[in-house]
Protein backbone atom coordinates (compact mmCIF):
# COMPACT_ATOMS: atom_id res chain seq x y z
CA UNK A 1 0.00 0.00 0.00
CA UNK A 2 1.27 3.28 -0.56
CA UNK A 3 -0.07 6.36 0.90
CA UNK A 4 0.34 10.02 -0.86
CA UNK A 5 -0.34 12.87 1.56
CA UNK A 6 -2.78 15.42 0.13
CA UNK A 7 -2.82 17.91 2.54
CA UNK A 8 -4.93 18.33 5.93
CA UNK A 9 -6.82 15.80 6.02
CA UNK A 10 -6.54 14.26 2.13
CA UNK A 11 -4.59 10.83 1.55
CA UNK A 12 -4.40 8.80 -1.44
CA UNK A 13 -4.15 4.84 -0.94
CA UNK A 14 -2.78 3.02 -3.69
CA UNK A 15 -3.43 -0.86 -3.81
CA UNK A 16 -2.45 -3.71 -6.25
CA UNK A 17 -6.32 -3.04 -7.41
CA UNK A 18 -7.82 -0.27 -5.85
CA UNK A 19 -6.92 3.75 -5.51
CA UNK A 20 -9.07 5.10 -2.77
CA UNK A 21 -8.95 9.28 -2.01
CA UNK A 22 -9.67 10.48 1.30
CA UNK A 23 -11.28 14.10 2.06
CA UNK A 24 -9.92 15.75 -0.44
CA UNK A 25 -9.50 19.34 0.19
CA UNK A 26 -7.99 21.03 -3.01
CA UNK A 27 -9.95 23.84 -4.34
CA UNK A 28 -7.44 27.01 -4.22
CA UNK A 29 -11.10 29.36 -2.81
CA UNK A 30 -10.16 27.78 0.72
CA UNK A 31 -13.29 26.78 3.39
CA UNK A 32 -15.74 28.37 5.61
CA UNK A 33 -16.19 31.70 3.15
CA UNK A 34 -12.47 31.41 2.86
CA UNK A 35 -11.63 31.95 6.78
CA UNK A 36 -9.69 28.94 6.40
CA UNK A 37 -7.07 28.02 3.71
CA UNK A 38 -4.80 24.66 3.19
CA UNK A 39 -1.37 24.55 5.05
CA UNK A 40 0.52 24.00 3.39
CA UNK A 41 -0.48 25.24 0.22
CA UNK A 42 -2.09 22.03 -1.89
CA UNK A 43 -3.51 23.74 -4.43
CA UNK A 44 -1.49 22.53 -7.23
CA UNK A 45 -1.94 18.91 -6.02
CA UNK A 46 -5.70 19.08 -7.95
CA UNK A 47 -4.90 18.46 -11.07
CA UNK A 48 -2.08 15.93 -10.96
CA UNK A 49 -4.97 13.93 -8.83
CA UNK A 50 -7.69 14.34 -10.95
CA UNK A 51 -4.99 13.12 -13.84
CA UNK A 52 -4.49 9.71 -11.81
CA UNK A 53 -7.88 8.97 -11.21
CA UNK A 54 -8.34 9.72 -15.08
CA UNK A 55 -5.78 7.56 -16.41
CA UNK A 56 -6.02 4.62 -13.95
CA UNK A 57 -7.45 1.08 -14.69
CA UNK A 58 -8.33 0.45 -10.97
CA UNK A 59 -11.71 0.71 -9.22
CA UNK A 60 -11.48 4.22 -8.05
CA UNK A 61 -13.16 5.24 -4.51
CA UNK A 62 -13.70 8.90 -2.72
CA UNK A 63 -14.42 8.95 0.72
CA UNK A 64 -16.10 11.94 2.33
CA UNK A 65 -15.82 11.46 6.06
CA UNK A 66 -18.29 14.33 6.92
CA UNK A 67 -19.95 17.68 5.81
CA UNK A 68 -17.34 20.73 6.81
CA UNK A 69 -15.46 21.91 3.73
CA UNK A 70 -12.23 21.25 4.85
CA UNK A 71 -13.00 17.23 3.90
CA UNK A 72 -16.42 17.94 1.80
CA UNK A 73 -14.71 20.11 -1.36
CA UNK A 74 -17.66 19.70 -3.95
CA UNK A 75 -15.97 22.15 -6.47
CA UNK A 76 -12.85 19.41 -6.79
CA UNK A 77 -14.91 16.81 -6.64
CA UNK A 78 -17.60 17.61 -9.53
CA UNK A 79 -13.71 17.93 -11.81
CA UNK A 80 -13.24 14.38 -11.32
CA UNK A 81 -13.85 11.83 -13.62
CA UNK A 82 -17.01 10.88 -11.97
CA UNK A 83 -18.71 8.02 -14.42
CA UNK A 84 -15.42 5.64 -12.58
CA UNK A 85 -15.80 7.33 -9.19
CA UNK A 86 -17.60 5.24 -6.30
CA UNK A 87 -18.17 7.65 -3.53
CA UNK A 88 -18.20 6.05 0.12
CA UNK A 89 -19.77 8.12 2.46
CA UNK A 90 -21.36 7.82 6.09
CA UNK A 91 -25.26 7.26 6.51
CA UNK A 92 -26.22 10.23 8.61
CA UNK A 93 -29.65 11.45 10.07
CA UNK A 94 -29.30 14.28 8.67
CA UNK A 95 -28.74 13.17 4.63
CA UNK A 96 -27.55 16.82 3.14
CA UNK A 97 -24.33 15.39 2.28
CA UNK A 98 -25.12 12.07 0.21
CA UNK A 99 -28.02 13.79 -1.70
CA UNK A 100 -25.42 16.48 -2.68
CA UNK A 101 -22.71 13.54 -3.94
CA UNK A 102 -25.70 12.24 -5.32
CA UNK A 103 -27.16 15.17 -7.47
CA UNK A 104 -22.75 14.70 -8.98
CA UNK A 105 -24.40 11.29 -10.56
CA UNK A 106 -20.62 9.11 -9.80
CA UNK A 107 -20.93 5.36 -10.58
CA UNK A 108 -22.13 4.99 -7.63
CA UNK A 109 -23.13 6.42 -4.23
CA UNK A 110 -22.45 3.33 -1.02
CA UNK A 111 -23.86 4.95 2.06
CA UNK A 112 -22.55 3.26 4.97
CA UNK A 113 -24.17 2.81 8.66
CA UNK A 114 -21.92 2.27 11.63
CA UNK A 115 -19.39 -0.58 11.63
CA UNK A 116 -20.65 -1.58 7.84
CA UNK A 117 -18.21 -3.31 6.48
CA UNK A 118 -18.14 -2.82 2.09
CA UNK A 119 -15.49 -4.73 -0.20
CA UNK A 120 -13.33 -3.17 -2.86
CA UNK A 121 -11.28 -5.05 -4.90
CA UNK A 122 -8.47 -6.81 -3.19
CA UNK A 123 -9.57 -5.94 0.25
CA UNK A 124 -12.37 -3.93 2.32
CA UNK A 125 -13.35 -0.33 3.78
CA UNK A 126 -15.03 0.18 6.68
CA UNK A 127 -16.49 3.45 7.95
CA UNK A 128 -17.32 4.29 11.82
CA UNK A 129 -20.15 6.94 12.38
CA UNK A 130 -20.29 9.75 15.28
CA UNK A 131 -23.76 11.14 14.80
CA UNK A 132 -24.57 13.15 17.88
CA UNK A 133 -26.14 16.20 16.33
CA UNK A 134 -23.39 18.00 17.42
CA UNK A 135 -20.99 16.23 15.89
CA UNK A 136 -21.49 14.61 12.98
CA UNK A 137 -18.36 13.05 11.71
CA UNK A 138 -17.25 9.41 10.10
CA UNK A 139 -13.79 7.45 10.53
CA UNK A 140 -12.23 4.69 7.77
CA UNK A 141 -10.42 1.64 7.99
CA UNK A 142 -8.90 0.56 4.68
CA UNK A 143 -7.83 -2.52 4.38
CA UNK A 144 -5.57 -4.52 1.11
CA UNK A 145 -2.60 -6.27 0.47
CA UNK A 146 -1.68 -7.28 4.19
CA UNK A 147 -1.81 -3.87 5.26
CA UNK A 148 -4.74 -1.73 7.22
CA UNK A 149 -5.04 2.70 7.41
CA UNK A 150 -7.14 3.74 9.92
CA UNK A 151 -8.30 7.21 9.58
CA UNK A 152 -10.16 9.01 12.45
CA UNK A 153 -9.89 12.37 10.59
CA UNK A 154 -11.81 14.54 12.80
CA UNK A 155 -13.85 11.78 14.56
CA UNK A 156 -13.72 11.94 18.43
CA UNK A 157 -14.75 7.91 18.42
CA UNK A 158 -11.61 7.76 21.31
CA UNK A 159 -14.17 5.41 23.23
CA UNK A 160 -14.02 3.02 20.33
CA UNK A 161 -10.62 2.63 19.08
CA UNK A 162 -9.34 -0.26 21.85
CA UNK A 163 -12.49 -2.36 19.93
CA UNK A 164 -11.63 -1.35 16.74
CA UNK A 165 -8.35 -2.83 17.38
CA UNK A 166 -9.42 -5.71 18.92
CA UNK A 167 -11.75 -6.74 15.91
CA UNK A 168 -9.39 -5.73 13.30
CA UNK A 169 -5.92 -6.14 14.39
CA UNK A 170 -2.69 -5.11 13.38
CA UNK A 171 -3.63 -1.63 12.25
CA UNK A 172 -0.27 -0.45 10.13
CA UNK A 173 -1.06 3.17 10.21
CA UNK A 174 -3.31 5.83 12.22
CA UNK A 175 -3.69 9.06 11.58
CA UNK A 176 -6.03 11.94 13.03
CA UNK A 177 -6.50 15.37 13.83
CA UNK A 178 -4.65 16.61 16.31
CA UNK A 179 -5.21 20.40 16.26
CA UNK A 180 -8.66 22.29 17.66
CA UNK A 181 -11.44 23.60 15.05
CA UNK A 182 -13.66 25.17 17.00
CA UNK A 183 -14.67 28.83 18.28
CA UNK A 184 -13.67 28.09 22.00
CA UNK A 185 -12.02 30.24 23.05
CA UNK A 186 -11.22 31.33 19.58
CA UNK A 187 -13.53 33.90 19.53
CA UNK A 188 -14.61 34.42 23.38
CA UNK A 189 -14.04 37.58 25.28
CA UNK A 190 -11.41 36.80 27.38
CA UNK A 191 -8.08 38.47 28.89
CA UNK A 192 -5.14 37.59 27.08
CA UNK A 193 -3.92 35.09 30.10
CA UNK A 194 -7.18 33.51 30.70
CA UNK A 195 -7.13 32.76 26.76
CA UNK A 196 -3.77 31.30 26.85
CA UNK A 197 -4.77 29.52 29.83
CA UNK A 198 -7.59 27.78 28.51
CA UNK A 199 -5.60 26.87 24.94
CA UNK A 200 -2.49 25.75 26.43
CA UNK A 201 -5.41 23.24 28.62
CA UNK A 202 -7.61 22.33 25.32
CA UNK A 203 -3.61 21.74 23.19
CA UNK A 204 -2.57 19.22 26.10
CA UNK A 205 -5.88 17.64 26.63
CA UNK A 206 -6.36 16.90 22.73
CA UNK A 207 -2.31 15.79 22.36
CA UNK A 208 -3.48 13.17 25.29
CA UNK A 209 -6.12 11.93 23.77
CA UNK A 210 -4.50 11.06 20.41
CA UNK A 211 -1.35 9.78 22.54
CA UNK A 212 -3.57 7.56 24.43
CA UNK A 213 -5.43 6.61 20.59
CA UNK A 214 -2.05 5.62 19.52
CA UNK A 215 -1.63 3.20 22.62
CA UNK A 216 -5.01 1.45 21.90
CA UNK A 217 -3.95 1.26 18.06
CA UNK A 218 -0.39 0.32 18.58
CA UNK A 219 0.05 1.15 14.89
CA UNK A 220 3.02 0.53 12.99
CA UNK A 221 3.06 4.75 12.27
CA UNK A 222 0.93 7.23 12.83
CA UNK A 223 0.49 10.14 10.64
CA UNK A 224 -0.30 14.01 11.69
CA UNK A 225 -3.42 15.13 9.62
CA UNK A 226 -6.23 17.03 9.75
CA UNK A 227 -5.03 20.38 10.68
CA UNK A 228 -4.14 23.17 11.56
CA UNK A 229 -5.38 25.05 9.20
CA UNK A 230 -4.49 28.90 7.92
CA UNK A 231 -6.02 31.98 8.21
CA UNK A 232 -5.57 34.18 5.45
CA UNK A 233 -8.03 36.85 5.77
CA UNK A 234 -6.75 39.78 7.30
CA UNK A 235 -9.43 40.27 10.48
CA UNK A 236 -7.95 36.45 11.36
CA UNK A 237 -4.24 36.52 10.33
CA UNK A 238 -2.97 37.06 13.93
CA UNK A 239 -4.48 33.66 14.49
CA UNK A 240 -1.40 32.28 12.83
CA UNK A 241 1.02 33.79 14.88
CA UNK A 242 -0.39 33.49 18.45
CA UNK A 243 2.18 32.29 21.31
CA UNK A 244 -0.58 29.35 21.87
CA UNK A 245 -4.09 28.90 21.09
CA UNK A 246 -5.52 25.67 19.93
CA UNK A 247 -3.80 25.48 16.34
CA UNK A 248 -0.27 23.48 17.46
CA UNK A 249 1.78 22.52 13.86
CA UNK A 250 2.93 19.36 13.29
CA UNK A 251 6.28 19.56 14.56
CA UNK A 252 5.00 20.62 18.28
CA UNK A 253 2.87 17.33 18.28
CA UNK A 254 5.73 15.33 17.33
CA UNK A 255 7.86 16.98 20.05
CA UNK A 256 4.55 15.88 22.54
CA UNK A 257 4.59 12.19 21.28
CA UNK A 258 8.38 12.00 21.19
CA UNK A 259 8.61 12.55 25.02
CA UNK A 260 5.02 11.26 26.26
CA UNK A 261 5.03 7.90 24.47
CA UNK A 262 7.25 5.07 25.05
CA UNK A 263 7.34 3.36 21.64
CA UNK A 264 10.54 3.85 19.88
CA UNK A 265 9.58 2.17 16.84
CA UNK A 266 6.85 4.04 16.26
CA UNK A 267 7.46 5.98 12.82
CA UNK A 268 5.92 9.64 13.18
CA UNK A 269 6.88 12.00 10.31
CA UNK A 270 6.05 15.20 9.35
CA UNK A 271 4.39 14.77 5.86
CA UNK A 272 4.01 17.43 3.52
CA UNK A 273 1.66 17.54 0.24
CA UNK A 274 2.67 15.08 -2.25
CA UNK A 275 5.23 12.75 0.43
CA UNK A 276 4.77 8.84 -0.33
CA UNK A 277 4.86 6.65 2.49
CA UNK A 278 5.17 2.61 1.14
CA UNK A 279 3.93 0.70 3.88
CA UNK A 280 5.97 -2.35 2.46
CA UNK A 281 9.32 -1.08 3.82
CA UNK A 282 8.37 2.06 5.47
CA UNK A 283 10.37 4.34 3.32
CA UNK A 284 9.01 7.99 3.29
CA UNK A 285 9.79 9.70 -0.10
CA UNK A 286 9.60 13.59 0.58
CA UNK A 287 8.71 14.56 -2.84
CA UNK A 288 6.16 17.71 -2.26
CA UNK A 289 7.15 20.76 -3.28
CA UNK A 290 5.86 22.64 -0.23
CA UNK A 291 8.13 22.63 2.29
CA UNK A 292 6.89 24.70 5.58
CA UNK A 293 9.74 24.57 8.96
CA UNK A 294 9.56 26.36 12.04
CA UNK A 295 11.69 28.84 11.06
CA UNK A 296 9.89 29.75 7.33
CA UNK A 297 6.63 29.87 8.53
CA UNK A 298 5.59 33.75 9.49
CA UNK A 299 7.32 34.62 6.21
CA UNK A 300 5.70 31.69 4.22
CA UNK A 301 2.09 32.94 5.78
CA UNK A 302 2.66 36.73 5.09
CA UNK A 303 3.29 35.78 1.28
CA UNK A 304 0.61 33.62 0.63
CA UNK A 305 -1.80 35.47 2.40
CA UNK A 306 -0.64 38.75 -0.17
CA UNK A 307 -1.53 36.28 -2.75
CA UNK A 308 -5.07 36.37 -1.57
CA UNK A 309 -5.59 40.18 -0.32
CA UNK A 310 -7.59 40.99 -2.98
CA UNK A 311 -10.04 38.59 -2.19
CA UNK A 312 -11.17 40.47 1.48
CA UNK A 313 -11.30 43.80 0.06
CA UNK A 314 -14.65 44.61 -0.56
CA UNK A 315 -16.47 42.17 2.17
CA UNK A 316 -16.43 44.47 4.93
CA UNK A 317 -19.31 47.19 2.73
CA UNK A 318 -21.33 48.87 5.16
CA UNK A 319 -25.01 48.78 4.74
CA UNK A 320 -27.89 51.33 5.25
CA UNK A 321 -30.43 51.65 7.56
CA UNK A 322 -33.19 50.05 5.52
CA UNK A 323 -30.69 46.88 4.77
CA UNK A 324 -29.70 46.78 8.53
CA UNK A 325 -33.99 47.01 9.54
CA UNK A 326 -34.37 43.84 6.62
CA UNK A 327 -31.40 41.90 8.33
CA UNK A 328 -32.43 41.64 11.92
CA UNK A 329 -35.95 41.24 10.71
CA UNK A 330 -34.99 38.01 8.64
CA UNK A 331 -32.59 37.47 11.69
CA UNK A 332 -35.40 37.36 14.19
CA UNK A 333 -37.56 34.91 11.71
CA UNK A 334 -35.09 32.78 11.59
CA UNK A 335 -33.87 32.48 15.05
CA UNK A 336 -37.94 32.32 16.09
CA UNK A 337 -37.71 28.79 13.79
CA UNK A 338 -34.97 27.41 15.78
CA UNK A 339 -36.50 28.17 19.01
CA UNK A 340 -39.53 26.77 18.09
CA UNK A 341 -38.06 23.20 17.09
CA UNK A 342 -35.85 22.81 20.33
CA UNK A 343 -38.09 21.13 22.44
CA UNK A 344 -36.26 21.33 25.19
CA UNK A 345 -35.74 25.23 24.90
CA UNK A 346 -37.34 25.31 28.58
CA UNK A 347 -34.28 23.91 30.18
CA UNK A 348 -32.13 26.85 29.11
CA UNK A 349 -32.02 29.32 31.84
CA UNK A 350 -30.29 32.42 30.31
CA UNK A 351 -31.19 34.37 27.70
CA UNK A 352 -28.87 34.30 24.52
CA UNK A 353 -28.85 37.92 22.72
CA UNK A 354 -27.60 37.88 19.16
CA UNK A 355 -26.30 41.52 17.23
CA UNK A 356 -23.89 42.79 14.63
CA UNK A 357 -20.22 43.51 15.21
CA UNK A 358 -20.36 46.94 12.94
CA UNK A 359 -24.20 47.88 14.01
CA UNK A 360 -23.46 49.59 17.09
CA UNK A 361 -27.11 49.48 19.93
CA UNK A 362 -29.72 46.94 18.93
CA UNK A 363 -29.47 43.15 19.86
CA UNK A 364 -31.83 40.66 19.77
CA UNK A 365 -32.77 38.87 23.18
CA UNK A 366 -33.95 35.48 22.92
CA UNK A 367 -35.93 34.20 26.22
CA UNK A 368 -35.96 30.26 25.61
CA UNK A 369 -38.36 29.03 28.18
CA UNK A 370 -40.99 31.62 26.57
CA UNK A 371 -39.83 30.90 23.24
CA UNK A 372 -39.76 34.75 22.95
CA UNK A 373 -37.53 37.17 20.54
CA UNK A 374 -37.77 40.61 21.49
CA UNK A 375 -35.50 43.96 20.15
CA UNK A 376 -33.09 45.13 22.93
CA UNK A 377 -30.80 47.92 22.84
CA UNK A 378 -28.63 46.25 26.40
CA UNK A 379 -27.80 43.07 27.97
CA UNK A 380 -30.31 43.35 31.14
CA UNK A 381 -29.13 40.31 33.07
CA UNK A 382 -25.87 39.52 34.88
CA UNK A 383 -26.09 35.73 33.88
CA UNK A 384 -26.10 35.46 29.56
CA UNK A 385 -24.56 34.46 26.52
CA UNK A 386 -24.09 36.32 23.81
CA UNK A 387 -22.71 36.31 20.15
CA UNK A 388 -22.26 39.32 17.51
CA UNK A 389 -20.97 38.65 14.04
CA UNK A 390 -20.81 40.85 11.18
CA UNK A 391 -23.99 41.86 9.27
CA UNK A 392 -22.20 40.71 5.66
CA UNK A 393 -21.53 37.30 7.54
CA UNK A 394 -25.16 37.02 8.85
CA UNK A 395 -26.67 37.68 5.63
CA UNK A 396 -24.79 33.99 3.90
CA UNK A 397 -26.49 32.74 6.29
CA UNK A 398 -29.96 34.02 5.31
CA UNK A 399 -29.25 33.78 2.05
CA UNK A 400 -28.63 30.12 1.95
CA UNK A 401 -24.95 30.14 1.07
CA UNK A 402 -23.75 28.54 4.27
CA UNK A 403 -25.19 26.79 7.59
CA UNK A 404 -24.94 27.59 10.96
CA UNK A 405 -22.45 25.29 11.17
CA UNK A 406 -20.55 26.48 8.49
CA UNK A 407 -20.97 29.92 10.14
CA UNK A 408 -19.37 28.92 13.50
CA UNK A 409 -15.98 27.52 11.90
CA UNK A 410 -15.59 30.96 10.13
CA UNK A 411 -14.69 32.42 13.35
CA UNK A 412 -15.87 35.75 11.96
CA UNK A 413 -17.60 36.37 15.47
CA UNK A 414 -17.38 37.23 19.06
CA UNK A 415 -18.88 35.25 22.08
CA UNK A 416 -19.59 35.84 25.63
CA UNK A 417 -20.91 33.73 28.23
CA UNK A 418 -21.57 34.51 32.15
CA UNK A 419 -21.32 31.89 34.43
CA UNK A 420 -18.48 31.05 31.82
CA UNK A 421 -19.37 27.33 31.52
CA UNK A 422 -20.27 25.37 28.62
CA UNK A 423 -24.15 24.81 27.86
CA UNK A 424 -25.20 21.66 25.03
CA UNK A 425 -28.07 23.52 24.26
CA UNK A 426 -27.09 26.78 23.44
CA UNK A 427 -24.30 25.10 21.44
CA UNK A 428 -27.16 23.00 19.89
CA UNK A 429 -29.12 25.71 18.86
CA UNK A 430 -26.37 28.25 17.36
CA UNK A 431 -25.02 25.68 15.59
CA UNK A 432 -27.86 23.76 14.29
CA UNK A 433 -30.39 23.98 11.32
CA UNK A 434 -34.31 24.10 12.60
CA UNK A 435 -35.08 20.67 11.07
CA UNK A 436 -32.44 18.75 13.15
CA UNK A 437 -33.22 20.55 16.43
CA UNK A 438 -35.74 18.02 17.42
CA UNK A 439 -34.08 14.74 16.58
CA UNK A 440 -30.98 16.66 18.99
CA UNK A 441 -33.10 17.11 21.86
CA UNK A 442 -34.35 13.51 21.61
CA UNK A 443 -30.62 12.16 21.08
CA UNK A 444 -29.64 14.35 24.47
CA UNK A 445 -32.80 12.57 26.50
CA UNK A 446 -32.18 8.80 25.24
CA UNK A 447 -28.74 9.53 26.61
CA UNK A 448 -30.29 10.11 29.93
CA UNK A 449 -32.66 7.65 29.75
CA UNK A 450 -30.09 5.03 29.12
CA UNK A 451 -29.22 4.02 33.25
CA UNK A 452 -26.48 2.13 33.00
CA UNK A 453 -23.72 2.34 35.52
CA UNK A 454 -19.67 1.36 35.88
CA UNK A 455 -17.22 1.03 38.60
CA UNK A 456 -13.94 3.62 38.37
CA UNK A 457 -10.84 3.53 40.79
CA UNK A 458 -9.64 7.04 42.03
CA UNK A 459 -7.39 7.64 44.99
CA UNK A 460 -7.68 3.78 46.50
CA UNK A 461 -12.17 4.56 46.32
CA UNK A 462 -14.50 3.15 43.81
CA UNK A 463 -16.94 4.94 42.27
CA UNK A 464 -20.31 4.22 40.72
CA UNK A 465 -20.81 6.29 37.74
CA UNK A 466 -23.14 6.00 35.27
CA UNK A 467 -21.39 4.74 32.01
CA UNK A 468 -22.72 7.65 29.26
CA UNK A 469 -21.24 10.84 29.35
CA UNK A 470 -24.21 13.30 29.17
CA UNK A 471 -22.47 15.62 26.82
CA UNK A 472 -22.56 13.24 23.10
CA UNK A 473 -22.67 10.07 25.06
CA UNK A 474 -19.27 8.72 24.80
CA UNK A 475 -18.10 5.79 26.74
CA UNK A 476 -16.93 7.00 30.04
CA UNK A 477 -15.49 3.40 30.84
CA UNK A 478 -12.67 4.07 28.75
CA UNK A 479 -12.01 7.69 30.07
CA UNK A 480 -9.66 8.25 32.45
CA UNK A 481 -8.57 9.70 35.94
CA UNK A 482 -7.23 13.45 35.90
CA UNK A 483 -5.23 15.77 38.62
CA UNK A 484 -7.61 16.02 41.67
CA UNK A 485 -9.88 12.91 41.03
CA UNK A 486 -11.37 14.17 37.68
CA UNK A 487 -12.72 11.53 35.64
CA UNK A 488 -12.13 12.50 32.15
CA UNK A 489 -14.41 11.95 29.25
CA UNK A 490 -12.40 10.27 26.53
CA UNK A 491 -14.40 12.00 23.30
CA UNK A 492 -14.53 15.48 24.28
CA UNK A 493 -12.49 15.87 27.69
CA UNK A 494 -15.25 16.93 29.72
CA UNK A 495 -14.76 16.00 33.46
CA UNK A 496 -16.79 14.89 36.64
CA UNK A 497 -15.89 15.35 40.05
CA UNK A 498 -15.99 12.62 41.72
CA UNK A 499 -15.72 13.51 45.03
CA UNK A 500 -18.12 16.73 44.64
CA UNK A 501 -21.12 14.02 44.13
CA UNK A 502 -19.92 13.94 40.33
CA UNK A 503 -20.91 17.74 39.73
CA UNK A 504 -19.83 18.48 36.14
CA UNK A 505 -16.92 20.94 35.75
CA UNK A 506 -17.80 21.54 32.04
CA UNK A 507 -20.95 22.06 31.59
CA UNK A 508 -24.10 24.80 33.54
CA UNK A 509 -26.46 22.08 34.60
CA UNK A 510 -25.14 18.97 34.00
CA UNK A 511 -24.82 16.62 37.51
CA UNK A 512 -23.37 13.28 36.52
CA UNK A 513 -24.70 10.77 38.98
CA UNK A 514 -21.95 9.38 41.25
CA UNK A 515 -21.80 7.54 44.45
CA UNK A 516 -18.49 6.17 46.68
CA UNK A 517 -19.11 2.64 46.99
CA UNK A 518 -18.14 1.21 50.26
CA UNK A 519 -14.66 -1.22 50.43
Amino acid sequence: MQITYLGHAGFLLETEKALVVTDPWLSPEGAFDSAWFQFPCNHHIGPWLREKLESSSKSLFVYVSHEHRDHFDPEFLKTLPLAKINFLVPRFQRPALREHLGKLRPNSLISCTHGQIVAIPGGTVRLFLDDSGLNRDSAILVKADGHSFLDLNDCKLYDQVASIRAEECPISVLTCQFSGATWHPTCYDYEPHEYERISRLKLLGKFEMVARAIEAVQPSAYLPSAGPACFLDPELLHLNFEPVNIFPRTPQFISFLRRRLSIPELLTPEMMPGDVLDSTNWELHPVGRERVSEQSFRCYIETYAAQYRHLFVDRQVPCGQLLRDSLMIQLQENLQRKVDALTMADQIRVPLYFGFLDITGELLRIDFPDRKIERVFAIREPDFYSIKAPSWQIARILDGAMTWEEFALTFRMRLNRKPDVYQTLIQGFLLMEPEDMNWFCERLLSIERRGKRITVEAGGNRYSIDRFCPHQGADLSQGWLAERGLWTCPRHRWQFDLDKGGQCLTSNGSIHSVCLEND
